[in-house]
């Protein structure tokens, strides 16, 4: 029996004797598609034999089709379709399927239609649906197309279907995108905030508002306890149900970013960076805390520091102090500066050095000013 794992579980299983006398006690052995390729034999094939010794192991395509006596079916794990596939019969033609998206983006089809004509909200939707089921089905073709297709054992396999293809959806502007996901993220329904899950999961965090979650721990220092006075209660929008994960905790605001919070049981709370500050001063002092970077300006407001990307981080070479050493050079010269996503500028070779080893070995909570940031830069 040959058998294709669909849905959620269709990557990796591993064939055992259990399984097997569950879905086919009457069989003499499983083999079970996998969700990796050899490059010599195709899909990779893991099989179990009912009178083994209960381990499994490797087997081909062209085993299979002397078992059969014909070259075995291939569904790719984004078109497997259980009824096209049992209805399916040696000599048929290959089937043309749309590619599984996952997780599946009606809901944000269901909000475009929703929406007037002309609403940025609608177009913020449907662009982020219209490239999740391209991703899915572009993918699914080169796949099949590397990795089946061109593979040596393809005499043995018969490719029963293929992904339709959608053209890729035309270019939205990019202010449009950031206009619709800030009406949608500031929506209290309940389809607004699965939406913004949705959104999360499918690449369309760049262009909200706040995406990235940061854990604060108001005792941590000064501008921590600063910052969580100032919370006040807020509004149950879409993003801050992403935040609170549905029903459950009280939603804060913080009333200067708009961005939402959530107290958890530890006392800690869990919050979303902001992608630009909304501040009126220079910047005056940066405080590197445990978990959170602060940004204090000269009017002696605090903020969380604005996040696009990586984690902000120190002490090593990585992702996470290169994306802090791009935050401060930026913030030094513009406050309300977006903050640096991935594959942004490389800082000035000062920060770099004090974000990686300058500062290795400090323990968090500290702060530098002003001045001892720009002489970092000037180095």
């Amino acid at each position: 029996m040959l058998v294709y794992p669909v849905g959620d579980g269709a990557g990796m299983v591993v064939p055992d004797t259990a399984l097997l006398k569950k879905i086919a006690p009457e069989a003499a052995a499983m083999a079970i598609v996998q969700g990796d390729y050899s490059l010599r034999h195709g899909p990779n094939l893991e099989a179990i034999d009912a009178g083994g010794s209960g381990e499994p192991y490797g087997t081909t395509w062209k085993h299979l089709e002397r078992l059969f006596g014909t070259p075995a079916p291939y569904w790719h794990c984004t078109v497997r379709d259980p009824a096209l596939m049992t209805a399916w019969k040696p000599g048929a033609a290959t089937q043309r399927i749309p590619a599984a998206v996952r997780p599946d983006p009606g809901p944000l089809l269901r909000l475009a239609a929703e929406e007037p004509e002309g609403s940025y909200a609608a177009a913020a939707a449907l662009a982020t649906a219209r490239h999740a089921v391209h991703s899915a089905a572009k993918g699914c073709h080169d796949e099949i197309t590397r990795y089946v297709d061109a593979s040596p054992g393809i005499a043995s396999i018969v490719v029963a279907g293929r992904p339709l293809v959608p053209p890729p959806a035309a270019n939205v502007a990019e202010e449009v995108l950031r206009d619709g996901w800030r009406t949608i993220l500031q929506r209290t329904d309940v389809l607004a905030a699965e939406c913004a899950r949705l959104g999360q999961t499918l690449g369309a965090a760049r262009y909200f508002t706040g995406a990235y979650e940061v854990t604060v721990a108001p005792d941590s220092c000064a501008q921590a306890q600063q910052w969580a006075s100032r919370l006040k209660s807020g509004p149950r929008t879409a993003l801050a149900k992403y935040l609170a994960k549905g029903a459950g905790p009280d939603i804060l605001v913080d009333p200067l970013t708009d961005m939402p919070a959530v107290r958890t049981a530890s006392g800690a709370i869990e919050t979303v960076a902001p992608r630009r500050l909304p501040a009126h001063s220079p910047l005056a002092a940066l405080t590197v805390g445990r978990g959170s970077m602060w940004i204090t300006t000269e009017d002696g407001t605090v903020f969380l520091a604005p996040q696009a990307g990586p984690s902000y981080t120190y002490g090593y070479g990585g992702g996470g102090p290169m994306a802090l050493a791009r935050l401060i050079d930026l913030l030094l010269d513009d406050i309300t500066h977006t903050a640096p996503g991935h594959g942004a500028h490389r800082p000035p070779s000062g920060l770099e050095h004090a974000t990686d080893e300058g500062w290795r070995g400090r323990k968090a909570p500290f702060t530098l000013s002003r001045a001892e940031l720009e002489a970092l830069r000037d180095r």
